[in-house]
């Protein structure tokens, strides 16, 4: 049975109020994105269909569609709200953010702590970030070029098992495995160390178990979690477009909200009423205050 579209419709839009907000303060800038693109290899996920002998794709991949119509890449930085088909008529609504031609290891930083404060702007504090890199396993694969397949698959599944059956030799072995367990503050890669101690934040974690193996990503790559939810609240990773080095990430606002107490966050509004006219030109001063109103008879 179909949940309650209101219902759900109106925690989004508390959700999206807060995220906007943050995303702003931030200086992204908000991108609308036709909900058709003509068809692309480039683009991912979506629903496929044809049409007077073209091919199109009903709401793919929000990355891949914001690169598919950047004609000139130079810095940017975007946010977008919208829903992500895959495959089928059921979506995931996502909000995310991309930086797009900034500093290394900057963009990185600035990138995690808009995640970071947009999930402190809803309220949510108990949540952690694991950040991993992919030229870390890149380079693990030095000598088993011919496993990587096999390699990539245990780590997007979690299972080592995979691994352990590979005939290779145990020392590389004991290697991938410190590394597939690995999770703690500073490692072996000055670059995640120079990115976590500039966040210096005590949930963030440095994870070489983290993945995300999407064609685009090219480096650091990050997941959020919470205790309270069996699956990811977003994440996102790095990239490179026409040269142009890039940063971002995607929360799934559905995860988002069931985390969300909207009754904590909501401020108390301001009660006016009698005379219509009167009531209603106190409470225009107000919103222009940026205080919420309530006009009652």
């Amino acid at each position: 049975m179909r949940k309650d579209l209101f219902s759900e419709s109106g925690r989004l839009a508390d959700i999206t109020k807060y995220l906007r907000r943050t995303f702003e303060l931030w200086g992204y800038r908000e991108v609308f994105l036709p909900a058709v693109e003509e068809f692309s290899g480039n683009l991912r996920k979506g629903t496929k269909f044809a049409y007077n002998n073209g091919f199109y794709v009903i709401k793919p991949d929000l990355t891949s569609q914001i690169l598919a119509n950047l004609k000139e890449p130079g810095r940017m930085k975007l946010y977008y709200i919208s829903e992500v088909l895959n495959g089928g008529i059921r979506g995931k609504w996502q909000a995310g953010v991309e930086f797009i031609g900034g500093k290394d290891v900057q963009m990185q930083v600035e990138v995690l702590l808009t995640a970071i404060t947009s999930l402190e702007a809803l309220g949510i504090e108990d949540f952690y970030i694991d950040v991993g890199s992919l030229k870390v396993w890149e380079d693990s694969m030095e000598g088993i070029e011919e496993f990587r397949g096999e390699v990539f698959e245990a780590l997007t599944r979690r299972n080592f098992e995979i691994i352990e059956r590979l005939p290779i030799g145990e020392e590389k072995k004991e290697e991938l495995w410190r590394l597939f367990n690995f999770r703690g503050k500073r490692c072996g890669y000055g670059k995640l160390n120079e990115i976590v101690d500039a966040v210096d934040d005590e949930r963030v974690f440095i994870d070489f178990g983290t993945i995300r193996p999407l064609p685009y990503y090219r480096d650091i790559i990050f997941e959020i979690y919470s205790p309270r939810l069996g699956k990811p609240l977003g994440g996102g990773g790095e990239y490179t477009f026409k040269g142009t080095d890039a940063f971002g990430f995607a929360f799934d606002l559905n995860a988002l909200s069931k985390l969300f107490d909207g009754r904590k966050m909501e401020k108390s509004r301001k009660k006016v009423s009698g005379d219509l006219r009167e009531a209603y030109r106190l409470a225009r001063e107000l919103v222009k205050l940026g205080i919420p109103v309530e006009v009652g008879e």
